[in-house]
């Protein structure tokens, strides 16, 4: 009796306790579900569900689709992750009592064409809610009236979920209610479909329709690059060998195309030239630049050399630059150098590197397509916006490239500034469509391509050991210390002038000059500047910058900022005269004593 009475207390026990935990796990009180399909099949979904917290709760899951896009959601503070089968909203706020959230997203894509019928099929449930459902109701507005009965199956009860549910039909619109004495268990799933005649739904500007087909071409150009890459090309990129003195047989001006295959830059060779003795340049007051010659160019310098020098000098011992000769061999020197060092630098039985950038921007470019495929909306026009949007990303995508070797080249600054953007909107670009991962290997890509040919193709011997020379010299200028400066100094009053050219064909040029900010410098023997004389490295760095922007055709920024003080309206310049009128007469009088005017003659 005493075991009886025992067994009886603990199955109570047992009840209760359920009870209790039954109590207080939330429950949702009504899910609205409302969903705007349209004549594409792109789908709207809003999902408005009251739960009741009976303690409080801190996390939440509502689970949507996985293709959803554009996903919102009001009433409470959220998260999103993606889980093989569908998305969660996580609800991280602390939440009790009775909350209603609100959870609204885009579908792309429901209907399915094949034959003579359309099929629509739609989840309406996912089999992740952790709590169970009353009062549910349901509405679907199609684009056209239809004849055919929609089927609804259910997780637990399959096909026979029609005989909990009020189905109506009206005027192309499926309303369906769950039973007032019936409830969805948690863990319910649900789904619709419907049979329609082909041609209810307009598929032939289906967003998304060319997925599958780029995402093929994507990775064939992909692995197309990889091979060709492997079998033509196969570059070891570049390592910095130790050196502290130039690398002999490199001028500055022929740096950019012996380190990155760039042009090379004739403004550089002047002002090497100069360096050396061969000639002095000099600058008026107005900004007028002239070629001095000093001595002639013989057989110590390459042969291209002496031609450009000449070429020069043609008319005289004075060159302006800007004039007839000067353009002359500013035009020939990129083809000469190119030449000279074509086939010692480069292996000319390589493969072309700009084939391999090519098909690494045109698999972006494939990528970008299926983006837009999908984002773009499915509309008559759509293609008219597509293809532009294509083309673009493809140049964005070249954009990315060009942060890999951003060190090497004129305007790093600027340069990396415009990758990382368009590096962002790419990423941007990916997420919004549901291809991040993809994205992130077209990225990859690109910035892999960028870093293995920023220094050019596949090199011969001595132009890999010239290379790694530079490289090397260029982390010496940027790697040396006070003391080191200091005693260069002492043993060549003009080392800065003389390696100012390499430390800028090197992109260092400002990092070296601020090296020697508290150094005095001898005055600069190769160029004669008619104004204030400068004794520090950073006042000459920018008064070289200047230089190089005249040797170059570019506009003196000095003089724009002389010219826009000249171009102040005429009140202003007035003001400014005045204003100096009567300071200059406030000091007079100041200087003046009483008694004065009597002793003046």
């Amino acid at each position: 009796m005493r075991r009886c009475f025992n067994l009886i207390a603990a199955l109570i026990f047992l009840v209760l306790l359920a009870t209790t935990a039954f109590a207080d796990a939330p429950a949702a009180t009504r899910l609205y579900t409302d969903c705007n399909v349209e004549q594409d099949g792109a789908c709207t979904v809003t999902l408005d569900v009251t739960i009741e917290f009976p303690s409080p709760t801190e996390d939440f899951c509502i689970p949507i689709a996985p293709s959803a896009r554009n996903i919102r959601c009001t009433g409470a503070a959220f998260r999103i992750s993606s889980e093989p089968d569908c998305k969660m909203i996580h609800l991280t706020e602390p939440l009790s009592g009775q909350k209603t959230i609100t959870v609204s997203y885009r579908l792309a894509e429901t209907v399915t064409g094949g034959g003579t019928t359309q099929e629509f099929k739609l989840n309406l449930l996912y089999p992740f809610w952790n709590c169970p459902i009353s009062g549910y109701e349901v509405m679907i507005r199609l684009p056209g009236k239809f004849e055919t009965m929609p089927a609804f199956f259910s997780g637990y009860h399959g096909d026979l979920i029609d005989n909990y549910l009020n189905i109506s039909i009206n005027d192309g619109t499926i309303h369906a209610v769950l039973n007032e004495k019936q409830t969805l268990q948690d863990r319910e799933a649900m789904s619709v479909q419907l049979s329609l005649p082909d041609g209810f739904f307009d598929l032939r500007f289906l967003a998304g329709k060319t997925l599958r087909i780029d995402r093929l071409v994507f990775f064939a150009l992909l692995l197309l690059s990889a091979a060709y890459w492997f079998f033509f090309l196969r570059n070891i990129p570049l390592l910095p060998r130790r050196q502290a003195m130039p690398p002999e047989g490199g001028n500055p001006g022929e740096i950019p195309f012996i380190l990155t295959n760039q042009d090379p830059d004739f403004s550089m060779m002047v002002i090497h030239w100069a360096a050396l003795g061969y000639l002095t340049i000099h600058r008026s007051r107005k900004g007028r630049l002239s070629l001095l010659r000093q001595i002639d160019m013989g057989n110590e310098r390459k042969h291209y050399e002496g031609e450009l020098f000449r070429t020069l000098f043609s008319r005289g011992d004075q060159c302006e630059v800007g004039s007839a000769e000067y353009l002359k061999a500013q035009r020939l020197a990129v083809e000469k150098a190119r030449k000279f060092w074509a086939g010692k630098i480069y292996d000319l039985k390589a493969g072309p590197t700009g084939l391999l950038r090519a098909l690494v921007v045109i698999a972006g470019g494939v990528l970008c397509l299926a983006c837009f495929d999908v984002l773009v909306a499915s509309k008559s026009w759509r293609w008219f916006m597509i293809l532009p949007l294509t083309v673009l990303g493809g140049a964005v995508c070249r954009l990315v490239q060009n942060f890999g070797g951003v060190l090497l080249r004129r305007h790093f600054f600027r340069t990396g500034l415009i990758a990382l953007l368009a590096l962002g909107s790419l990423l941007f670009l990916g997420k919004s469509a549901g291809l991040t991962s993809l994205m992130l290997l077209n990225l990859a890509a690109q910035l892999l391509t960028g870093l293995l040919l920023r220094c050019g193709g596949r090199r011969t011997r001595s132009g890999f050991a010239l290379g790694a020379e530079l490289l090397g010299y260029r982390r010496y200028l940027l790697n040396a210390s006070h003391d080191q400066l200091r005693a260069n100094l002492q043993a060549d009053p003009q080392f800065f002038y003389r390696v100012l050219p390499y430390a800028d064909a090197l992109q260092v040029g400002t990092l070296f000059a601020n090296s020697f900010d508290h150094l005095r410098l001898e005055e600069c023997d190769w160029l004669q500047w008619e104004g204030k004389e400068l004794r520090t490295a950073p006042a000459f760095l920018a008064r070289y910058r200047r230089l190089m922007a005249g040797l170059r055709g570019e506009r003196d920024p000095g003089i724009r900022r002389r010219n826009n003080r000249a171009q102040a309206p005429v009140s202003t310049r007035v003001v400014r005269r005045d204003r100096r009128r009567s300071t200059d007469e406030h000091s007079r009088n100041r200087r003046t004593r009483p008694g004065d005017e009597r002793r003046r003659p």
